[in-house]
């Protein structure tokens, strides 16, 4: 299992276009990819399920991957948020 935690900078927050691009990212992976604020747990592979965060500028996500491909899919994500989050 491997987990890191990001706080979102982007002024909008969690928007559609961000929580599209980190379930495609995630969907690219066997592992399975969650997402979680301080109140609620989303599938880093649905769109639907991000967007369903609410997450705000200044929230901070903590991810989790578990499965064959753990380490290189935290690693993606985690630089993909990085960049656009």
């Amino acid at each position: 299992m491997r987990s890191f935690v990001h706080a979102i900078v982007d002024p909008l927050g969690f928007h559609a276009r961000s929580c599209v691009t980190i379930a495609r990212e995630a969907s690219r992976w066997a592992s399975a990819v969650i997402v979680r604020d301080a109140e609620r747990e989303a599938d880093g592979k649905s769109m639907a399920s991000l967007l369903a965060l609410r997450a705000r500028r200044g929230d901070v996500l903590s991810v989790t991957c578990k499965g064959p491909d753990e380490a290189e899919a935290a690693s993606a994500i985690e630089a993909l948020m990085r960049m656009s989050l």
